[in-house]
This record gives C-alpha cells, sequence and structure tokens, in this order.
C-alpha cells in the first residue's frame, strides 16, 4: 500500500518538491514564473508555484493553441512527476506498482483544494477536440486523451531528468525548510540556485 500518512513536516517537504517541479518546467517551455510558496489551510499543507502561463504571441491557429496548452499540461504534470521522485527519494516504502496513479489523483492541492488532476483534464477535453475527430464512444476518447497526457508526460520528464536541478535545488529547498522552516522562495532566489546547480554540474 503506498504510504500516504507523512508527517505535517513531511508534507511541507513534499510540497516543495511539487512546486518546485511545475516552477523548473514552467521556465523550460518559456512560460513567465514567480515565487514558490508553500502553507497550511483547513484542507492541509497546500502549495502555489507561480507560473504565468500567457501567450508571448497572437494564438492564430489551431495548432499554436494546441501546443501553448500542450506545453501547460507538461507544467501540471511535472508536480506530479516530481512528487514521485521526491516519494521514491525520500519515502521508498510505496507501492511501486501504483504510485504514479495515486499521485496524479491526490496530488498536492492549491489554496482552492484543487489537484492538478482536475486542471489537466478540463485541459484534454479541448486538446483532444484540435488534434481528433470528435468521437462519442467513451473508450474511445479516453484513449485519445490518455496518448495526448502520454506525450505531455514523456516530454516533461525528459525536461526534469536532462539535469539535475530538481535534485540539487529541491535538496537546497528543503535544507533551508529545516533550517528556518522558510517557505516562500523568491523568483530571485529559485534562479539563483537553478544557475548555482548549472555551475556545480559543469551544465
Amino acid at each position: 500500500m503506498i504510504h500516504n500518512n507523512l508527517s505535517i513536516e513531511n508534507q511541507y517537504k513534499r510540497a516543495i518538491y511539487h512546486e518546485l517541479g511545475h516552477w523548473l518546467v514552467g521556465r523550460e517551455v518559456g512560460f513567465d514564473v514567480g515565487n514558490i510558496t508553500i502553507g497550511e489551510s483547513y484542507f492541509g499543507v497546500y502549495g502555489n508555484s507561480e507560473v504565468k502561463p500567457i501567450p508571448k504571441t497572437k494564438l492564430t491557429s489551431a495548432n499554436a493553441v494546441y501546443d501553448h496548452l500542450f506545453n501547460r499540461v507538461c507544467v501540471l504534470l511535472a508536480g506530479v512527476i516530481a512528487d514521485v521522485i521526491w516519494h521514491k527519494k525520500y519515502e521508498p516504502d510505496i507501492d511501486k506498482e501504483n504510485d504514479i496513479e495515486y499521485f496524479y489523483t491526490n496530488g498536492v492541492m492549491d489554496k482552492t483544494a484543487i489537484t492538478d488532476k482536475g486542471k489537466i483534464n478540463e485541459l484534454l477535453f479541448i486538446m483532444n477536440g484540435i488534434a481528433n475527430t470528435p468521437t462519442q464512444d467513451e473508450k474511445s476518447l479516453e484513449d485519445q486523451m490518455a496518448k495526448i497526457q502520454s506525450e505531455a508526460w514523456s516530454r516533461s520528464l525528459n525536461l526534469l531528468n536532462k539535469n539535475k536541478y530538481l535534485e540539487l535545488t529541491g535538496k537546497e529547498l528543503i535544507r533551508e525548510f529545516e533550517d528556518s522552516q522558510m517557505n516562500e522562495f523568491t523568483n530571485e532566489y529559485l534562479i539563483q540556485l537553478q544557475e548555482n546547480s548549472r555551475g556545480s554540474e559543469g551544465i
């Protein structure tokens, strides 16, 4: 069974990794990014990574809209991927067969208690309407949307795996949290950490 009864401290650390995944991939795909904030509300520990999916140019075609939404889905999935990576690194006693589906369904919430899954599903309906001929068959629709999501997952995973920014920056943010209970990390600080990671790895 998946280990999901984390201490409050580890819930914060998990949320830091999750939000860092959003932030890193958001920056990679060209979105404007801002601060990362972790907090606690009535719903539990939540996270917020300022990623602004504002188009830099006018979206003049259906393909342009699709590509922009695809990038947004990649950013949303990056939080789930980072969540899985954190658990494998810091809480390895999890069900290796079901962890991805679990974290996709039970991801870190935002302030409104919405997880990434709900946001992703809304976008997939629109993207599927651009990429495929509409179908009334539920199984066919699920397969079409799953294919789009799988492509976005692969791209997001590749962006996170192409260097050690997630591991190195995440380790530093967790250290800051442990030392000072810091729960807000400015964009400037995050960029500096990423630059330091690049230097330490010779990237």
